[in-house]
């Protein structure tokens, strides 16, 4: 009698921080899975048995990594760039190309969007995710929208965040700090993924806390978890915005650019209540997320 194949699935952007964890989170729960990534002899993975792929979108995209495949997981996505033309043809030449492959290998194609694709987004990040979003097959294909992703290691902007409150005694709080701030956990976003997989959901589905955070308390929290105690000083949005354009249009670098300011001007809160309940799992809140990525800091004790 024969044993049945595990399934398998193909995860782009495999060397990031999602996709390294749900790498290893589809290995864990018994699936073939084949790590695509830029550099693959970087990428890191817990579990054993995955196979790496090299993967630079869109010029090198090795087909064989399909072959057989049953879900394509699409985590990879350029987001530090200066020329929007170059990201463009990154994120929206390079995930078409893998719907194809994806289309041809019969697969279903899994998209890790952002909670900041929505119809009013301004900045280029929230547009591109929403219009790569609409290159789906309703009927097969799934989005994913995570709120801010917390976890230990390169944990992508949440890491930036955290080297900001190492770094600088004065942490400027643009329109007040007062947006509202949705993270997710990894493990709880793995979870929700690994859900939608198995029971081979479709549709969109937005994987975040049900009640937000003010920015400047979820900053608060992370700068007693780091143990800092920096000087928050809130800034008007618009001036602020105004100074960025000027110094992009003179060359001038900074850690802050006039995109990451729309970004946060954009931030809005989504009930998130009914897309957790359907996947069947929990977003924990963003405190208690804190308290497992710094054990040793819970609550500001050592």
């Amino acid at each position: 009698m024969t044993q049945p194949r595990a399934p398998a699935v193909a995860v782009t952007g495999a060397g990031g921080f999602i996709g390294s964890h749900l790498c290893d989170h589809f290995r864990r729960l018994g699936w073939e899975v084949r790590a695509l990534a830029r550099d693959p002899s970087a990428a890191t993975f817990r579990e054993p048995g995955i196979r790496p792929f090299a993967c630079v979108l869109p010029d090198t995209i090795p087909r064989e990594a399909f072959a057989g495949a049953d879900l394509v997981v699409h985590c990879a996505y350029a987001t530090r760039h200066r020329d929007l033309a170059q990201a463009g043809r990154i994120n929206d030449l390079g995930t078409r190309l893998l719907i194809g492959l994806t289309r041809e290998a019969r697969a279903r194609f899994l998209f890790i969007s952002s909670q900041s694709a929505h119809e009013t987004a301004v900045s280029y990040y929230g547009r591109s995710k929403l219009a790569l979003e609409k290159l789906l097959a309703p009927a097969s294909d799934v989005a994913i929208r995570p709120g801010l992703v917390l976890g230990g290691g390169r944990a992508g902007l949440f890491t930036r965040m955290c080297e900001s409150l190492r770094q600088s005694k004065v942490i400027p709080l643009f329109g007040g700090g007062r947006q509202p701030l949705q993270t997710v956990h990894i493990d709880d976003l793995c979870a929700a993924i690994g859900t939608v997989a198995l029971r081979r959901m479709t549709g969109t589905y937005t994987v975040a806390e049900p009640v937000p955070i003010p920015m400047r308390g979820f900053l608060e929290l992370l700068a007693v978890r780091l143990g800092r105690r920096p000087i928050f000083v809130p800034l008007p949005m618009a001036p602020a915005y105004a100074a960025f354009r000027a110094l992009e249009a003179m060359r001038i670098p900074f850690p802050v650019s006039s995109e990451n300011l729309l970004g946060l001007r954009q931030m809005r809160a989504v009930d998130t209540r009914r897309d957790l309940e359907r996947l069947g799992v929990r977003a924990r809140p963003a405190a208690e997320s804190l308290d497992v990525i710094f054990p040793s800091r819970n609550g500001g004790s050592s």
